[in-house]
């Protein structure tokens, strides 16, 4: 499966998805960083976007990628799409990520135009809300209310419950996999609170009120992946 998370908006979560979502499920993936500001180290090999040629090599090489396309190159990457038709036509999905500003949404539009402008199939484009405030009183259709009028225009199916919301995970600087812990924290806990330790039993709850929460970012990044690539196999 060739997969690519792009969109013409910056600070929208491309990397973190590319990374986090579709690289973690699927690591018999290569990851491909179409260079941008957002470049991390962590992918497994960076291309410019203007070198069309390493990037045709790569999509023809690898049946089974994930290309994470920096927002400043991604004008690069079309114009050698449109080159070389094969490139567009080889890949099989295309994720755009984006966040409740009007600017993002306006840009994702223009992203999915640009898509269909090149022969990609509807289908083919899926949309995840990312950076959203868990606000109940505040529809997702409010919220997202530009993406989804251009999205329905557009003839894409927007599924409104491929959402991420607001998380501060990230601060540490670390991924996914880096954050997951698979020590009892609670249990740590306890044992300090009988020891009498009240410092340590607050050091051990953070950690375990910290693994909660990225237990249950995992569980969201799982459902949307299956939500994303089940429809595609």
């Amino acid at each position: 499966m060739r997969i690519a998370i792009l969109n013409y908006s910056g600070n929208v979560g491309k990397t973190t998805i590319a990374r986090d979502i579709f690289s973690y499920q699927l690591q018999d993936h290569e990851l491909i960083n179409i260079e941008s500001v957002n470049n991390d180290g962590k992918e497994t090999m960076v291309i410019r976007g203007e070198d069309g040629d390493q990037l045709y090599t790569e999509i023809m090489v690898n049946d089974d990628l994930i290309l994470d396309i920096g927002s400043s190159n991604l004008e690069a990457f079309f114009r050698t799409s449109d080159k070389e038709s094969e490139i567009i036509e080889s890949m099989d999905i295309f994720v755009i990520p984006v966040t409740p500003e009007k600017k993002q949404q306006f840009d994702t539009i223009k992203t999915i135009q640009d898509l269909l402008k090149m022969k990609v199939k509807p289908g083919a484009i899926h949309v995840v809300c990312n950076q959203v405030i868990d606000d109940p009183m505040t529809p997702i259709e409010e919220v997202f209310d530009k993406i989804i009028e251009g999205a329905s225009r557009a003839k894409i199916n927007l599924d409104t419950d491929n959402v991420i919301y607001k998380h501060d995970l990230y601060n540490s600087g670390l991924s996914l996999r880096e954050m997951i812990r698979t020590e009892d924290f609670r249990a740590m806990m306890e044992e300090a609170k009988k020891a009498g330790d009240k410092e340590k039993a607050r050091e051990f709850a953070k950690k375990h009120i910290r693994q909660r929460k990225v237990s249950g970012l995992l569980a969201t990044y799982e459902k949307i992946f299956k939500k994303i690539y089940g429809k595609t196999k």
